[in-house]
């Protein structure tokens, strides 16, 4: 098998798209969101540059404002990026549930769940190594995005309650389930693992019941 890279025509389509989203956050603003623009604008730099091109001023540049309108809504930069983060996983469990629709309860479930995890990584992979990686919330100032990750990991929880396990033995399955998930993920969107773009579905799919198997 190949190694999965994305090339530069994909990379500049995706570009293309996301300096189409700038335009659209002072649409969002002018309806007097400016968090949520400010966001959208974020979301838009790091899909397509990278978590280290974001900048507040830029930022307030895309929303269409001055800079220090930022800060009455945001008190730093940090505090941005937990916004970023929350509305990254509250994204993540969105695509999830699509994955979700029609599965049976317990391993089908979560084998659909572990792929549209996989799925959103690849749609979105700058947003998504930031929100998995380092914490941005080590002062616990933005319990929004405590609670987008937890909500999003407990749906990977209750196929593991459904096979039978007790709630507590669960959430320790969870945890490493959902560690294993990343690790592979990570490791094919950077080449490591030689999977192709056409095949990856099916391997996520197989490792993951792989591993459900194992730790029930």
């Amino acid at each position: 098998m190949r190694v999965f890279r994305e090339n530069e025509s994909h990379i500049g389509a995706r570009r293309m798209h996301m300096a189409a989203k700038w335009q659209q956050t002072r649409k969002t603003f002018r309806h007097g969101h400016l968090a949520k623009a400010l966001v959208e604008a974020a979301l838009a730099r790091l899909e397509a540059d990278g978590v280290e091109t974001l900048s507040l001023r830029e930022l307030a540049r895309d929303a269409g404002v001055n800079h220090r309108a930022v800060y009455r809504h945001f008190p730093d930069k940090l505090a941005l990026l937990a916004g970023v983060a929350e509305e990254g996983w509250r994204s993540l469990a969105r695509r999830v549930k699509q994955q979700l629709a029609g599965k049976a309860k317990g391993e089908q479930a979560l084998i659909a769940k572990a792929v549209g995890f996989y799925l959103f990584a690849r749609e979105h992979p700058n947003l998504f190594h930031f929100m998995t990686g380092p914490r941005v919330n080590k002062e616990g100032l933005s319990p929004g995005l405590e609670k987008a990750i937890d909500e999003a990991l407990k749906m990977f929880q209750q196929p593991f309650v459904d096979s039978g396990m007790t709630p507590e033995l669960a959430h320790i399955r969870t945890a490493l389930f959902i560690s294993a998930l990343q690790g592979v993920t990570t490791q094919i969107l950077h080449g490591r693992l030689r999977v192709s773009r056409a095949k990856a579905k099916d391997f996520v799919a197989d490792t993951c019941r792989r591993l459900f198997e194992g730790l029930r």
